[in-house]
């Protein structure tokens, strides 16, 4: 969940998906007849079954023109959509359709981190001002990778983080820190003492894989996470997915019918302006649940992957592990309760969600390309708060 600057927006997704993850009452159903229901199945390329999911009915609950799913374990996975990407031109969605991924994004900022963390070329508990070129310093204390990950480096999003892209990450940053003490940019707690969700944080630690590097942190997360993975419909920004890959284009309701929105673009672009396929990010999904590694190809250890999941600071953010989020599932339609880690997003016309119950070894992506989140209305986020916990009862075994 991701709009830069829109701290009262974000959390506000994540308290109507937190609601529709314990009930949801008198949803309706309000969508309209252009939209209809494609690829609402697909074959478990494991096991070769396969299972009806009536994700048609979340999709109309939510309204929202698509919405893209996957369900998976440690050994299989099944992914599809419900919709149509594209209202004007009438194309259907399906599970190799990219759609805005938003702040799922933070979980690739988090394995490039722990890349870098597992050859020595980043530390968690280092200065960060080390590592960006420039002066983040809080006057209380000095503000670390962790900090940044965990959401409680006391930074706080000021108006310009609303900004579109055009200037480069650093450039942008740079400008931001400028002055910051005066400005009022950092929160009177010191790091690592309370949460406060922003996007500046995870922000700069892209910046910091960017500067160790040396090279521009949507290249390094395509080379080191997206290629290994076979993620082929996945990238930061329109302009660099593959010719030829389908994209979900946002809108938001306006009544029965449609209304389609710019497309995104943020200055802070790492944390938001991800584009992935359900397909994709169920690949991503398994990888993490199996240690970091997918058919042969690993992009991190077993340990990192470990401490990525860990919740870091248990006083300060209980609910918070390195770019990665505590959720809990009631179970209301399952009937049975889990915790899980995972991220929500949401941005202009995207209301998304990727979870793990790592316990179980299941886990479920939600990606629609609709303003469920945004609209503040209870009963749209319930109901693919509703679907995330029919996919993960419903994970291929």
């Amino acid at each position: 969940m991701s709009r830069p600057g829109r701290a009262r927006g974000i959390r506000l997704g994540v308290a109507l998906l937190a609601a529709a993850l314990a009930s949801c009452r008198g949803c309706a159903d309000g969508a309209g007849s252009d939209v209809r229901e494609t690829a609402a199945k697909e074959s478990d390329r494991t096991t070769g079954r396969r299972e009806v999911l009536d994700v048609e009915s979340f999709r109309a609950r939510a309204r929202v023109p698509a919405v893209g799913w996957a369900a998976v374990t440690r050994g299989s996975e099944s992914s599809g959509a419900a919709g149509t990407a594209d209202v004007e031109r009438d194309e259907p969605a399906g599970a190799t359709t990219a759609f805005e991924a938003a702040s799922i994004a933070k979980t690739i900022i988090a394995t490039s981190v722990m890349q870098l963390v597992e050859e020595g070329k980043l530390a968690l508990d280092a200065d960060v001002s080390s590592y960006v070129g420039f002066a983040v310093r809080h006057p209380r204390a000095p503000i670390t990778l962790r900090h940044l990950l965990t959401h409680t480096a006391a930074i706080a999003d000021g108006d310009e983080t609303r900004a579109s892209g055009g200037p480069a990450l650093g450039d942008f940053l740079g400008g931001y820190f400028a002055d910051a003490g005066s400005r009022g940019i950092f929160l009177d707690a010191p790091p690592g003492t309370s949460m406060r969700y922003s996007n500046v944080g995870p922000s700069l630690a892209a910046l910091a894989v960017e500067r160790v590097t040396g090279v521009h942190f949507a290249e390094h997360a395509r080379a080191r996470v997206f290629a290994p993975l076979g993620m082929r419909a996945t990238a930061f920004g329109l302009d660099a997915l593959a010719p030829g890959t389908r994209v979900a284009a946002p809108y938001a309701a306006r009544g029965a019918s449609f209304h389609r929105l710019p497309a995104p673009s943020h200055a802070l672009y790492p944390v938001v302006d991800l584009f992935s396929s359900p397909r994709d990010l169920a690949r991503f999904a398994r990888a993490i649940l199996r240690g970091g590694e997918l058919d042969g190809a690993r992009v991190l250890s077993q340990a990192s992957v470990d401490e990525m999941l860990r919740v870091q600071l248990l006083d300060a953010a209980p609910d918070d592990a390195l770019g990665w989020q505590v959720r809990r599932f009631e179970g209301r339609l399952s009937g049975r309760a889990r915790v899980v880690v995972g991220h929500e997003g949401e941005d202009a016309g995207a209301s998304t969600g990727l979870y793990l119950d790592v316990a179980a070894g299941a886990g479920a992506i939600v990606v629609a390309n609709g303003d469920a989140f945004q609209s503040g209305e209870a009963d749209r986020a319930a109901a693919l708060g509703d679907l995330v916990e029919h996919l993960l009862a419903s994970a291929p075994r």
